[in-house]
């Protein structure tokens, strides 16, 4: 990898990748460790789709697909964490990226097209062909032997994911299709003998693609060796009926013949398409700009020999451009007929076509006299049958309604092919290969976008251009009208197209051209549902959230679950709603807009309002749930009905689990709920998520949630609550060492706890300011404050707060160099702590011994307490906690000598304190460094 590197700025090679083959990385000339292999895979797509902003939710897609882990987003924070640790050593937390930089949605890995073999490996085979096109044979070969020889095995090896799985397949056939441009050019060149040595390794390797074989046997006959070339058609032949029961198509057969008779233009001309002139043929015209899809395309064409293709998909998608696409590539190999038929499933203004109707025009379409067509719908099938017996036929069933629809329609040969779309899945029908179309990826929908706009303004304005095709959702439809609307409006810049998108109130309807739209496309597919699904739907148009779970859904439509799993899994199947998990479930963003406009419109305020508080009282119930397990000695409870539904959780393993699979609900849901002006299930929400966030470590959301929920509680006039927000915002800031931030928020809640006269809330907050005191190195006002919180607790009977109190004296005397007083302030805390079962504050404690202890060189206890202290932190889900053990754990190793086992330690700290994006990664970072 010593070419095409990019230059830093003091001259010296930069960043370089290799995609073809096993992915590495060189920076400065020099390998990079790539990390475990969902780390790589990661890496895999930013090179990929290098110098573009891969978002969050693609990169979870791209590296895990449907097989999600518990919290993927973190799953994403870490690896970028661990690729920016190997990309750029030198960086400090809070300076400026050189080669992976963070965007707002996402990330985004700079590299010139030159440090990239896959960039260069594009342009070496464009330029090629456009010699070849241009009629220079020796410049054309040059530059595809260059492009081929960038290859070093299969392209992204040893990458896992689906990501890298449909990339992996895309390049290995761009591979072969550009082997088989070069043998055209040694045909061309009159280089028969290397012509039959670059295509025997493609015929033996793809034995089931005919262009190889066409030029095998042609380099053969030209080369003089006519009985080799005729054997070659029956290797072709053998396999072909062994694994399709096919003989091959017209391109091998023709060449055949022409090599039997020994045609004399054959030794100047090359392989020729066979004449389709007089075949029954009306297919649509494919697209110009057709884009991605390779791993499809790849799966439509495979089923050529299965008889049946049913592609499904949301309306939009591009399921006929799809059909039609392969369709024109599979065309060769069925010249007897090759017909379209519009089954006007989801048509607007007309009903669905019967299967006697759709029989006669396909009757009709094979020349079939309308004398001769039956009345019976049974007969016409049989007589279709017939038709269509011993032919070759390729059929595009397109918008069919259902399975009752197309099953009369199905040929009876084996020789035949149906593709067949639909917005339902055709589960009743017997397939053989059933196919679900997504968006398209981020990449391909950007270059659909400029495919179609025509001009360079999308190469011009590309952080503009990923903005319009995510406001679009990918969709093909959405970012084909938007593009033509672009395309036909020269004056508009991408950035102005972007704008015209950005408000979700107007989005539809910016999505219109002429006789193309997004609102009606979907539309038609809702309008075929019966009135208790529609309401689902347009319900669901409420739900602030990226996903919603079954129970929730329940919640918000006010119907058993039982019910709810009915209704949702019938949208699933009309393409109305993704299930990307058993239970989850998604609304495509377009959909999510067009379900949130269809519910302002169909449902009055009085339904709105009460579906919406059916839902925040799931949320606040189960939350509140999961926090009673997770902090089982707090002062307070959220006001809830008593038969509101909610989900129970019997351990704190089972709550965070689903605390952490609703995480990105929880801030749009109070937005929501204050936005309504349900100001109580606003602030409570927020507040109920303490445990959580403690737990997680999750300062940012924790400072978000809070801040959207103080409004409420002030405009209640609740100053308790006020305090309580107050109070969670002041330990947030304190966690991110914004100290003089905290002090601010626990001074305004001290006045307000003392104003409601709530003495434990108080000692609370004397508790906390003195923490923070004790980080700035203010100790007098430290232990003033401590003290005060001890006698308000004591004189309270405030148990819970008296342990914590006694726990953070004995840091403060741990500070003061008081060991022997540190130690027992903490062993009385940890004795109240375990009386009460407090798992995580036990954790905390015997974090603060193992310190003590290494104060006083007792290394054995020191070790003993801090792991100990490690099994509490990982029992309860606590990952700041353990990222501070682990760090405590190291020091210990250490001082007894054992360097390795404490840089195990430290390392495994700093991969969680990165993780959590935590102030203490650059203390940790620095400790690592000095060993």
């Amino acid at each position: 990898m010593t070419h095409g590197t990019e230059q830093g700025d003091d001259g010296r090679p930069g960043l370089a990748v290799r995609l073809l083959g096993p992915v590495r990385a060189q920076l400065d000339l020099r390998e990079v460790p790539l990390g475990p292999p969902l780390q790589r895979a990661l890496f895999t797509v930013l090179a990929v789709r290098h110098d573009q902003v891969v978002g969050t939710t693609e990169l979870i897609d791209a590296v895990w697909g449907e097989d999600l882990p518990g919290n993927p987003e973190g799953g994403v924070h870490t690896y970028v964490a661990g690729l920016r640790r190997a990309l750029e050593p030198g960086r400090t937390r809070r300076s400026p990226g050189r080669h992976l930089l963070s965007h707002p949605s996402g990330y985004r890995l700079t590299l010139p097209a030159e440090a990239s073999d896959l960039a260069r490996f594009e342009k070496l085979r464009d330029e090629g062909r456009r010699a070849w096109r241009a009629g220079r044979a020796e410049a054309a070969e040059q530059l595809l032997d260059r492009a081929l020889a960038l290859f070093d095995g299969t392209a992204l090896g040893g990458v896992p994911g689906p990501f890298a799985q449909s990339q992996r397949s895309w390049l290995g056939e761009q591979r072969i299709a550009v082997a088989e441009d070069r043998i055209d050019v040694l045909l061309a060149r009159g280089r028969y003998g290397d012509a039959i040595a670059a295509a025997r390794p493609l015929t033996d390797g793809q034995p089931l693609r005919e262009r190889p074989w066409a030029q095998l046997m042609t380099a053969l006959y030209r080369d003089g060796r006519q009985s080799e070339a005729l054997a070659a058609y029956d290797r072709a032949r053998a396999a072909a009926v062994e694994a399709l029961g096919l003989d091959p198509g017209p391109l091998l057969a023709g060449l055949r013949q022409r090599i039997v008779v020994a045609d004399p233009a054959l030794l100047a001309d090359r392989p020729r398409q066979p004449d389709a002139a007089a075949a029954r043929v009306n297919l649509p015209r494919d697209t110009d700009h057709f884009v991605g899809r390779g791993r499809e395309v790849a799966r439509v064409l495979a089923a050529a020999g299965s008889g049946v293709c049913a592609i499904d998909g949301m309306a939009g998608v591009g399921k006929t451009t799809l059909a039609v696409h392969a369709a024109g590539l599979l065309a060769p190999r069925y010249p007897d007929v090759r017909l379209h038929l519009d089954l006007h499933g989801h048509a607007q203004g007309r009903a669905p076509v019967p299967a006697a109707a759709a029989l006669e025009k396909l009757l009709l379409a094979v020349g079939v006299p309308g004398d001769r067509i039956p009345a019976a719908a049974d007969d016409r099938a049989g007589l279709w049958r017939a038709q269509l017996a011993g032919r070759r036929a390729l059929l595009v069933l397109d918008d069919a309604v259902d399975a009752g629809q197309v099953r009369p329609l199905l040929p009876g040969s084996p020789s035949s092919l149906v593709l067949i779309t639909s917005r339902r899945r055709l589960s009743g029908l017997d397939a053989g290969e059933s196919l679900s179309l997504d968006v398209l990826p981020y990449g391909d929908a950007v270059a659909l976008l400029a495919a179609v706009a025509g001009d360079g303004r999308v190469a011009a304005e590309r952080d503009a251009a990923g903005e319009v095709v995510r406001a679009c959702g990918l969709l093909p439809l959405a970012v084909q009208i938007a593009a033509a609307r672009l395309r036909h409006r020269r004056a508009w810049s991408v950035a102005h197209l972007r704008d015209r998108l950005a408000g979700e109130d107007r989005r539809l309807d910016e999505l219109t051209a002429q006789d193309r739209s997004v609102a009606v496309a979907f539309s038609l597919s809702y309008r075929s549902l019966d009135g208790p699904r529609r309401q689902m739907f347009r319900l669901l148009g409420l739900f602030p959230g990226p996903r919603i779970g079954l129970p929730a859904a329940a919640a918000l439509a006010g119907v058993d679950q039982r019910r709810a799993d009915t209704l949702l899994q019938d949208l699933v199947d009309v393409q109305l709603l993704e299930e990307p998990r058993p239970g989850r479930y998604r609304l495509h963003d377009l959909l999510a807009v067009y379900a949130a406009r269809e519910c302002a419109r169909t449902e009055d305020e009085q339904g709105r309002q009460a579906a919406l508080a059916r839902l925040l009282d799931f949320y606040l119930a189960t939350v509140d749930g999961a926090e009673e397990v997770l902090r089982p000695q707090r002062l307070d409870r959220a006001q809830v009905p008593a038969d509101a539904p909610r989900e129970r959780f019997a351990d704190r393993a089972a709550a965070l689990a689903w605390l952490d699979e609703e995480r990105g609900a929880f801030a749009p849901l109070i937005a929501a709920a204050a936005r309504a002006g349900r100001h109580r299930h606003a602030w409570q929400l927020a507040r109920c998520l303490w445990g959580f966030f403690e737990s997680r470590g999750h300062w940012a959301e924790w400072i978000t949630t809070h801040e959207l929920g103080l409004p409420s509680a002030r405009l209640l006039g609740d100053k308790l609550a006020e305090a309580r927000l107050l109070v969670g915002l002041g330990v947030a800031e304190h966690f991110l060492r914004r100290y003089d931030e905290a002090v601010g928020h626990y001074r305004s809640a001290l006045a307000l706890m003392r104003e409601t006269g709530f003495r434990s809330g108080e000692a609370g907050v004397l508790t906390n300011l003195g923490n923070t005191f004790r980080r700035m190195g203010r100790l007098a006002e430290c232990i003033e404050c401590q003290e005060q919180a001890l006698e308000i607790s004591r004189a309270a009977g405030d148990q819970a707060g008296e342990g914590i109190v006694l726990a953070n004296l004995g840091e403060l005397y741990r500070d003061a160099g008081l060991l022997q007083q540190s130690v027992a302030a903490q062993e009385q805390a940890l004795a109240m702590f375990r009386k009460w079962g407090e798992r995580r504050l036990e954790g905390s404690v015997l974090d603060g011994l193992a310190r003590a202890h290494l104060a006083m060189g007792a290394l054995d206890q020191a070790l003993a307490h801090g792991g100990e202290a490690l099994e509490c932190r990982r029992g309860c889900g606590d990952r700041s906690g353990e990222a501070e053990t682990l760090d405590c754990l190291g020091s210990v190793h250490l001082r007894a000598g054992r360097r390795d086992a404490a840089a195990d330690c430290w390392r495994r700290a700093l991969a969680i304190a990165e993780d959590l994006d935590a102030p203490t990664a650059a203390d940790i970072r620095r400790r690592l460094a000095g060993i």
